[in-house]
């Protein structure tokens, strides 16, 4: 072994600790960094496992098709995960956290692992930063977060944030840190605080209500930053076609608001993603209609084969075929997160 003040192996005639032996030396601080990645890294590579995956399905049918109306696929997955691992289903991090601490060997680890069993959902305005710490403060609670590890570059003073937050002790009293899934309110903030309050209305648990209304809150964020993705898309002709024909049937059937948002957002989706051939837009929406049957994504009497011949005046066969592509559309796009 090549002590450090003995000349470096490599011929410089330098001692080791000022040539290659430098290159050797790493700092507790990035130490510890790494051990956290590696804690969160495992944490998402092992869950959901096989044992949530159907509960977790289910989630995503419900959420991704709508986020990826406002956002690239990478980022909606992220939103979908986090919400399922941290809010849906948070006993999966507390218990994946014991074990985490009782492995932990360096004290520093341990402590900031032991907080991380304290997870929020912040929403709150960017005060200050640069590449190295940056400060948020929280609208609900004022209080006014740092962050060390890995803090946005690219956010603005006064612009807002959306995301899950983790303790950091290292950071301070009030150190933070947060996952991957987090979104900018683009634009100043305030203004978007007046719309959200409006929509919370009388609610005296605002903390509570963000909670429990986390994907109509992004979605509130989306359409306050850039605008509707309907607004921007434009389609073309024969797809725009498809959209109002999807829009008659659903004015005849007796959907809630939820759904009607699901089932046009896949479509929509589907339209501008695989960009399909349409010479009958009934035949599109028929085979759509038996997808969505299939899968149980809408409610109320279930159609038969020739019923839904029928209704949108197509055959069976064209139905089916056209109900195989949406499945395996749906499929492959939920597939990515399995």
């Amino acid at each position: 072994m090549v002590g450090r003040n003995d000349p470096c192996p490599c011929g410089s005639g330098k001692k080791y600790k000022k040539c290659h032996g430098k290159a050797q030396t790493v700092s507790v601080t990035d130490l510890v960094n790494d051990e956290l990645f590696k804690v969160r890294q495992l944490f998402f590579s092992e869950n959901p496992d096989q044992q949530e995956l159907q509960a977790f399905r289910t989630h995503q049918q419900e959420w991704q098709p709508r986020l990826m109306q406002s956002m690239a696929e990478q980022d909606a997955q992220a939103f979908v995960i986090e919400n399922y691992l941290f809010m849906k289903r948070p006993e999966l991090w507390q218990e994946f956290l014991v074990k985490q601490i009782e492995q932990a060997q360096r004290p520093t680890t341990k402590n900031v692992l032991e907080s991380w069993k304290d997870v929020t959902v912040f929403l709150g305005e960017y005060v200050e930063g640069d590449v190295e710490t940056a400060q948020f403060k929280d609208v609900f609670s004022d209080k006014t977060y740092t962050m060390n590890d890995q803090p946005p570059t690219d956010m603005e003073d006064g612009q807002g944030l959306l995301a899950i937050l983790l303790p950091d002790p290292r950071a301070g009293e009030n150190g933070a840190l947060f996952l991957n899934g987090y979104l900018t309110v683009v634009g100043e903030f305030g203004p978007f605080m007046e719309r959200l309050n409006a929509a919370m209305g009388d609610v005296t648990d605002k903390e509570a209500y963000l909670h429990d209304h986390y994907l109509e809150v992004v979605e509130m964020i989306v359409k306050y930053s850039a605008g509707t993705v309907e607004d921007s898309i434009e389609f073309a002709p024969e797809h725009e076609a498809v959209m109002n024909e999807l829009q008659k049937h659903i004015e005849q059937a007796d959907f809630d608001e939820e759904t009607v948002g699901n089932i046009t957002s896949i479509m929509s989706s589907y339209l501008t993603s695989q960009q399909p051939s349409v010479q009958k837009p009934e035949a599109l929406v028929a085979g759509y209609w038996r997808f969505l049957q299939d899968h149980e994504l809408i409610n109320g009497p279930m159609l038969s084969a020739k019923d839904l011949s029928e209704k949108f005046a197509v055959s069976s066969s064209t139905i089916l075929k056209r109900s195989k592509e949406f499945a395996a559309y749906f499929e492959e796009l939920l597939g990515k997160n399995a």
